[in-house]
């Protein structure tokens, strides 16, 4: 008998710890009222798609930070997933659509998810009149050197930094400047600036932070005619309840608050001013770009503006003026002013 209760006794308390355990999880829900368990907390995807270069942090693990705040505060739960625009359409394409979703320009199929955000407008993130995007974060095209005044840019010793979804190319037309400038991948860009090969390099924020990082002493001026570096965010909920929270996180994530700490990675507030003693970027948040693309421009769209810029920046003396023109019947179309 004693070898028989020493067999089970190990088993019986298992099962006894699990029946306990369960016991604890589902007791909540057991007492809880119809209105309770229908407000019972479930989970907002958002997803994030890196456009173009960020700062010097995940805008992902950023958001997933001010998730966890959200989430701290009584909010329902919130999974972050990275995404790039090719596997954000595979998703959307499979049925799978998020509550949120953060961009840059460029993701035309946002407009099939994207609902109106009350309470806010942002030229660029509207469509038939109504808001339907909202930038969380910037960023900003710089001129910089080790060396130089600013007094004698040319395509002889600049080099732009050609980074990942930037326009640099419409950046230096629109600043005015025209040539054969060489224009480089972002690391051997800045990779020449440090080597000598170039006086200037334009360059995005990204490129103030690599040249940071490698303790490499310059002076930058922010570009003031043109940026499309906009992080934006969009609710595509359709439930009720699940918008409402998502537009609950939404006001979080622009708030003073959080948009403060947007200096973890690099970025810029479109609201705020965060950075009092950098002087690179405070100079940046006071000079702020007077134009940019809609958050919903098409990737064919977008190319025929590179292909304007390309042939502006090559000589063709019309170039400007079509990119100009380009800029301004396209953001018509879109409800932007330029």
């Amino acid at each position: 008998m004693k070898r028989f209760l020493r067999a089970v006794r190990t088993p019986f308390l298992c099962i006894l710890c699990l029946a306990v355990a369960l016991f604890a999880c589902l007791y909540p829900l057991r007492g809880a009222s119809e209105e309770e368990a229908e407000a019972w907390p479930g989970v907002l995807r958002l997803w994030q798609i890196d456009s173009f270069e960020g700062g010097r942090g995940s805008r992902a693990s950023f958001l997933g930070g001010v998730a966890r705040h959200y989430e701290s505060e009584g909010g329902m739960l919130i999974l972050v997933t990275q995404h790039t625009a090719e596997s954000a359409a595979y998703a959307l394409q499979d049925g799978q659509t998020p509550d949120l979703i953060s961009y840059g320009p460029g993701f035309e199929l946002a407009t099939e998810i994207a609902r109106p955000v009350p309470d806010h407008s942002f030229a660029a993130g509207t469509l038939g009149g109504e808001t339907y995007a909202v930038p969380w974060c910037r960023g900003g095209y710089f001129l910089l050197t080790g060396d130089g005044d600013f007094s004698d840019i040319s395509a002889k010793n600049t080099v732009l930094s050609a980074g990942r979804g930037a326009s640099v190319k419409a950046a230096a037309v629109l600043e005015g400047w025209g040539g054969d400038f060489a224009v480089q991948d972002s690391q051997q860009a800045y990779l020449s600036l440090i080597g000598g090969k170039y006086r200037y390099m334009v360059g995005s924020q990204r490129d103030v932070w690599r040249l940071r990082t490698r303790q490499f002493s310059f002076t930058a001026k922010p570009l003031t005619a043109y940026s499309d570096l906009l992080q934006y965010i969009s609710v595509c909920s359709e439930d009720a309840r699940r918008y409402a929270a998502a537009l609950s996180f939404l006001e979080l994530l622009l708030s003073q608050e959080i948009q403060q700490t947007l200096t973890k990675i690099g970025m810029m507030s479109i609201q705020y001013s965060i950075y009092a003693d950098d002087s690179v970027f405070s100079a940046a948040e006071r000079e702020c770009a007077r134009a940019t693309v809609p958050a919903f421009m098409s990737a064919a769209a977008r190319a025929e503006m590179d292909a304007c810029a390309e042939s502006a920046l090559k000589g063709d003396k019309s170039g400007v003026k079509k990119l100009e023109n380009f800029l301004t019947e396209y953001c018509k179309k879109s409800s932007f002013a330029v």
